[in-house]
């Protein structure tokens, strides 16, 4: 059995819609039911972030995020619709100034998050615009005004849309200019090379109050491009110009000064960048370079930071550098000078040195005598980098022999007889090339030795370019102590003075080079122990008179002696230990009588060496 219709309940499908599917945080949502309901039905809403479902139809979110709004229709069969907002983080919209001539200015927004822009020009006037459009304004007056860009999110572009309420805005001041100026190019750097993603830095002077756009050809473009509209703020005396081939091109630089209302334009100076190349060839650098200038001063070719030529020609750009060294890197740059102040730098670029020419021989070798020891010591090659030295020997003049390699200039060859043989020393090198180099100069260490008749001579010293300037004798005492230093100018021999004090005498030669760089260069040292002398008399004639009176010998380097007077018959008559007292040719304080008498003297000389001397001796009365 049915019921009547009286009792059957009408069904409404859910539907309902939001002013704004997006809004700025904080966005007040407002929805409009669809559903057609009437009010004897409950009609819902579950907002999505956690706040009680209810019927109120407009709810404010303070967070920003995507939202499910729920309605709910309450039939019998309840029935449900969803609508998703978005509600945004407000940030203030980005936005360019430009000055026309006069009385306009312009606006354009160059943010994509926001649909449309309202620009309030400051004087009480505002428009709607969107993104990229150049909006321009007549104020009438040459002044400055504020001007504001409020973003505009979502409904029919109105501020007062409730989506739009709480989106941000952005205030500059727009100073008017009664013409444009142009701006000053004043150097152009490339900070890298590259074919893809060269670097150029460009630097300039910006009239104030002037809208300029940066422009670039290459050197095979008939016309400039634009590249970008320079931004004050961000770019207030520098611009990067970045995805050039700066390997295989130089480029012109230009910056505009534009009316954006009339399209006038105002052209700087223009900036060519220098295209910098280098190439190693056998001992040269050549280093080319191309760019363009219409107001030419000079180039300045640097190398490892320092300037090495200047250029006054504009068509020479080439450099050769014959002063470099095989094995190293060198950096080089070139500057160009514009009458005008304008700078261009090229990139740094590197070239490692090459040769095929055999390198320079090493010209200056010290050699110095210590003990058994001769060190070396040596100048490097000036126009060679020296990889590894190469020290050969030769004994006595005999074939010379390799007796070590090392990496350094100093080398010390041990355990050698440096008292009584000859040595002589050849440095050879590799370069960085792997070439070997010519011979160097002979070395030979002074070798200090003694001859007869208390001489002593040296070899003279090889091993220095310019020579020895002048050698100098030095003499030590058995302690070590430095006695007496002797200029010998370029002689090789000394004779000792036999009037010398010394029994003991460590000598040794040092050679002074004419070139003070090189040091100096010591012998071996070489001892001497002269021999003791002792001479007695004959006879002697005690009478008296002041001549001959006593007995006593004469000696050099005695240091103490014992003498014993003896008679005929053998006996003892005398003795004494006193070096200056001598036998006066008493005993016992009487008078010896004349004759034969024999005298034994026990000597110890200034080296402590003991020995006996005896003979005979006459007394004369």
């Amino acid at each position: 059995m049915s019921l009547p219709a009286l009792f059957v309940q009408a069904q409404y499908g859910a539907k309902f819609e939001v002013n704004s599917p997006i809004g700025c945080n904080p966005f007040t949502v407002v929805v409009t039911d669809l559903s057609g309901a009437p009010d004897t039905i409950p009609i819902n809403y579950d907002y999505g972030d956690g706040s009680p479902i209810d019927s109120i139809e407009f709810h404010t979110y303070s967070q920003p995020g995507v939202y499910r709004i729920i309605q709910t229709v309450a039939n019998a069969d309840p029935r449900q619709d969803t609508v998703y907002v978005e509600v945004i983080d407000q940030y203030p919209p980005e936005f360019y100034l430009f000055n026309c001539k006069g009385t306009f200015g312009s606006v354009m927004v160059k943010d994509t998050l926001y649909e449309a822009f309202e620009i309030d020009w400051g004087d009480g006037n505002t428009d709607i615009t969107t993104a990229n459009t150049l909006t321009s304004h007549d104020y009438g007056v040459i002044s400055s005004f504020n001007v504001t860009v409020k973003g505009l999110i979502n409904g029919s572009q109105s501020p007062t849309d409730s989506s739009n309420l709480n989106c941000d805005r952005t205030t500059k001041t727009l100073d008017m200019i009664l013409d444009i100026q142009p701006a000053t190019i004043q150097q152009v750097q490339v900070l890298n090379t590259s074919a893809t993603s060269g670097m150029i830095a460009v630097e300039y002077y910006l009239e104030p109050n002037n809208n300029y756009l940066i422009e670039i050809k290459s050197q095979n473009d008939a016309s400039f491009t634009i590249v970008d509209t320079i931004n004050r703020v961000m770019n207030p005396t520098r611009y990067i110009l970045q995805n050039l081939n700066t390997r295989d091109n130089y480029y012109c630089i230009s910056i505009t000064a534009f009316d954006p209302c009339d399209n006038d334009t105002r052209q700087s100076n223009i900036g060519c960048s220098i295209n910098l190349q280098t190439t190693a060839l056998n001992r040269q650098n050549q280093v080319d370079w191309s760019t363009s200038s219409t107001d030419f001063l000079s180039y300045s070719i640097f190398k490892d930071g320092s300037v090495i030529a200047t250029i006054g020609v504009q068509g020479q750009m080439q450099y050769l550098d014959d002063l470099v060294i095989c094995g190293i890197t060198y950096a080089y740059q070139v500057q160009m000078q514009e009458n005008n102040g304008f700078v261009s730098i090229s990139d740094t670029n590197r070239v490692t040195a090459i040769s095929t020419v055999i390198p320079e021989p090493i010209e200056e070798i010290t050699a110095t005598v210590s003990d058994q020891d001769v060190k070396l010591t040596w100048s490097p090659p000036p126009n060679s980098l020296a990889t590894v030295y190469i020290i050969s020997r030769s004994v006595d003049g005999n074939q010379y022999q390799v007796i070590d390699t090392v990496a350094g200039t100093e080398y010390t060859d041990s355990g050698l007889f440096t008292q009584s043989t000859r040595y002589y020393y050849k440095i050879n090198y590799v370069d960085a090339c792997d070439i070997l180099s010519a011979e160097s100069v002979i070395a030979s260490p002074i070798l200090l030795v003694s001859e007869a008749d208390q001489t002593i001579t040296w070899s003279a010293y090889e091993g220095w370019q310019n020579g020895v300037s002048y050698y100098t004798l030095e003499k030590y005492d058995e302690n070590g102590r430095l006695i007496e230093t002797i200029p010998m100018g370029l002689g090789t021999t000394y004779t000792e003075n036999p009037d010398n004090p010394y029994q003991y005498i460590l000598y040794k030669v040092v050679a002074t080079p004419v070139d003070p760089a090189n040091g100096t260069a010591e012998s071996n040292y070489l001892e001497i122990i002269y021999r003791s002398k002792v001479a007695f008399p004959n006879a002697f004639s005690p009478n008296g008179d002041g001549t001959n009176d006593i007995f006593n010998f004469k000696s050099r380097y005695i240091r103490s002696a014992t003498m014993k007077i003896f008679n005929r018959w053998g006996e003892l008559i005398y003795q004494t230990d006193d070096m200056e007292k001598g036998w006066d040719g008493t005993v016992d304080g009487k008078y010896a009588p004349p004759g034969v008498y024999i005298h034994h003297t026990t000597l110890t000389d200034d080296m402590g060496i003991t020995f006996v001397k005896s003979g005979e001796v006459v007394l004369i009365r």
